[in-house]
């Protein structure tokens, strides 16, 4: 899958998810709200109470005359009637009227709050598929002083190369012969060359590289170490390391094979000098240079524990 398919699925996915989450917040907090508003059915018991005892007096004085020089007279019953109608319509006419005011708020708030919760939901998506892209697709989140390297790759390459070559192989693991002469058999290879407008290392720089994390092990072999003492980055170790793999097991099939019959009895007949007759078809592997492990292979693991009780590899180098 391209990686654009593979970007674009991932944004799909991150903007669904922030999406059903986002509603279903919403959704509970308008929930909750409506929930908390007054009911229409719901009635006051004190206030129905003061309505009742304030009819009658009301229906009393509506119903006698005002006037002080009229004798008081009981009113009609139509006049009585018309009377309490109108009282009971004017003392009802409150309720219906909070009644349409509330249901109309409710649908009004109810309205509002889809329009709010569509307009939020809009909002959140936008920003979250905007840093989605930004954490996609941007190389440095934080920018951040450049760290300064200095290392000591220069100082083995020349000097130590050259003049020290007991200190070049203490660090490296092989003497500058040997070295010189891996350079030889990897530097032509087609993963050292590419069409970038970036140069890679020099093929003696990233072996170096490569020879001093694979001669360590623990924290001593980690990229972060290895960059400090090369004076690279730590991106730069990883990718020498790969290279050089890809490199040395190319050349698997050329270097690694039985040797003829006479060099094999040569090879026990040294073995058998330098040891013991018993130890004579040991002719493999003389001896080399080992190279320690952080832990036992899962594979045959025994196999790889050595005289020093570490488990490491035997690497034999024939110039």
């Amino acid at each position: 899958m391209p990686a654009t398919s593979k970007r674009a699925l991932l944004l799909n996915e991150v903007a669904i998810h922030h999406i059903q989450r986002k509603r279903a917040c919403t959704e509970r907090m308008v929930s909750d709200l409506l929930d908390d508003l007054p009911s229409s059915d719901d009635s006051d018991p004190e206030s129905d109470a003061q309505v009742n005892a304030d009819m009658p007096r009301s229906s009393t004085s509506l119903s006698s005359p005002s006037s002080p020089s009229s004798p008081s007279s009981p009113s009609s019953p139509s006049s009585a009637s018309s009377q309490s109608s109108s009282i009971s319509d004017h003392s009802s006419s409150p309720s219906r009227h909070s009644h349409g005011t509330l249901l109309g708020h409710t649908s009004s708030s109810s309205g509002d709050f889809d329009a709010l919760e569509e307009a939020f939901l809009e909002r959140c998506d936008a920003r979250v598929l905007a840093l989605a892209d930004f954490l996609l697709t941007a190389r440095v989140l934080e920018a951040a002083p450049p760290v300064q390297k200095l290392g000591q790759l220069d100082l083995f390459l020349t000097d130590f190369r050259r003049d020290h070559p007991d200190r070049f192989r203490k660090r490296l693991r092989v003497s500058p012969l040997v070295f010189d002469r891996l350079v030889e058999l990897i530097e032509d290879h087609h993963v050292f060359h590419n069409n970038s407008h970036v140069p890679q290392h020099p093929v003696p720089t990233q072996l170096a590289i490569f020879l001093v994390r694979v001669g360590h092990y623990g924290n001593a072999s980690t990229p972060e170490d290895v960059a400090q003492w090369a004076g690279v980055c730590a991106g730069t170790v990883i990718n020498a390391t790969y290279r050089c793999l890809v490199a040395f097991l190319a050349l698997h099939d050329e270097v690694v094979m039985m040797p003829p019959e006479e060099e094999k009895e040569r090879a026990k007949e040294y073995v058998e000098q330098v040891t013991c007759r018993e130890w004579r078809n040991g002719f493999l592997l003389a001896d080399g240079t080992k190279f320690p492990l952080f832990q036992k292979p899962g594979l045959h693991g025994e196999v790889f524990f050595d005289k020093n009780k570490n488990y490491s590899i035997d690497c034999q180098v024939c110039v």
